[in-house]
């Protein structure tokens, strides 16, 4: 059994993990010496009981099925890849958190993987403005040249696919089961379209199910791989807050949109705010915050994304040139506007416009792209 083989076989054994591999390095131990080990010698090691117990009857010299059925998984498709710490091809950002996956399975494309990214995350039951918020961020980044990597659940990070996808961009889905048990089941389309852009990634064995512990597993990753992580919506109980806190345990950017104090889909967002995440109002501030770190990751690959679109876009850190372009009275009503929709009659008592006049003028901040009406209901975006 060659080496990296012999590093596959131990991954995919139960229980195992980046602790052990990282005890392996520190102690100079090739995998196939750990699974010469005796319990006695796992146990010293820091396998406890059940771990100790299950390697010792895993043979050094033959694959485990798990570990054949994965090797025939990669050899299968140019777009299956393997990628262990051994591997030049592992990202260099995801290898320097405090628990890298010893092993990443990966069906798209590997590149995807080492060029800039943001992490756009939220709630699974987002509100309708949080919903456009995800895709519209999504689309502007993407459109910057960032990649934009998200955990394909349902809710915000669907549409953060979605948009990134609209934008022709790449994404990046990482999941919490294996790349055969797509989850949630109606995104099994949108995972289909990712691979063609970008990649799905997991660090968990191919038919592993959907099960409440690997998503925070999950969540590391998703925060390992990016520049920063954008919080779209978040109530305080929220997955995305534990994926806020490992970003920041890795010294990446937290960034958060705020909203309504009376919506409870921005509390978590108003929380990290206030613990000194970056508030982020439009996507230009992100690349403000990021754009630096982001060349020294970034190639020119083609299309929107890569080092020349980053550059291209650093050099126009302004405000948006229809804003710049606005009548006074366009821009007396604007600011008179808010993101969470007000309806034209609010507006005309707020800015003291008569209707017939705010009209017209709702009309041509609509066409440049400064608000937008849903249902009645005008907001900034």
């Amino acid at each position: 059994m060659k080496e990296r083989e012999a590093w596959i076989h131990l991954a995919l054994v139960k229980g195992t993990g980046p602790k052990l591999f990282q005890t392996m390095y520190r102690e100079d131990l090739s995998p196939l010496d750990v699974l010469a080990m005796d319990k006695a010698q796992l146990k010293s090691l820091g396998c406890n009981e059940p771990l100790a117990a299950t390697l010792s009857q895993v043979h050094s010299n033959k694959l485990s099925e798990e570990a054949a059925k994965t090797l025939e998984w990669e050899s299968a498709q140019d777009t299956h890849h393997l990628v262990t710490w051994l591997d030049s091809d592992y990202p260099s950002r995801l290898k320097h958190i405090a628990s890298p996956p010893p092993l990443l399975m990966i069906h798209g494309n590997l590149e995807a993987l080492s060029l800039p990214q943001v992490a756009l995350v939220g709630s699974r039951y987002p509100t309708q403005a949080g919903q456009a918020q995800a895709f519209e961020f999504s689309e502007s980044l993407a459109d910057m040249g960032f990649v934009i990597t998200s955990g394909l659940a349902r809710g915000v990070d669907t549409y953060a696919h979605k948009g990134c996808l609209q934008a022709g961009g790449m994404t990046v889905a990482v999941l919490g089961t294996g790349l055969n048990q797509i989850y949630p089941k109606q995104n099994k389309r949108l995972a289909e379209e990712i691979v063609e852009r970008g990649a799905l990634v997991s660090e968990f064995a191919l038919s592993i199910p959907a099960m409440s512990g690997h998503f925070p597993r999950r969540n590391r990753i998703v925060s390992g791989l990016s520049l920063g992580v954008l919080v779209i919506e978040a109530t305080l109980k929220s997955g995305s807050l534990i994926t806020a806190r490992q970003a920041l345990e890795q010294n990446r950017e937290v960034m958060a949109l705020p909203g309504a104090l009376s919506n409870p889909q921005k509390a978590g967002c108003h929380y990290l705010i206030r613990q000194g995440a970056e508030l982020i109002e439009t996507p230009q501030q992100i690349l403000s915050c990021i754009g630096p770190q982001a060349l020294e990751y970034a190639q020119p690959i083609g299309g929107t994304q890569g080092a020349n679109s980053l550059k291209d876009n650093l050099k126009h850190d302004h405000k948006d040139e229809a804003e710049n372009n606005l009548q006074p009275e366009q821009v007396h009503v604007l600011n008179k506007m808010d993101y969470d929709g007000l309806a034209i009659d609010e507006i005309a008592v707020k800015s003291r416009v008569p209707i017939h006049e705010l009209t017209v003028t709702l009309m041509d901040l609509e066409l440049s792209g400064l608000i937008r009406q849903e249902q009645g209901l005008y907001s900034r975006i």
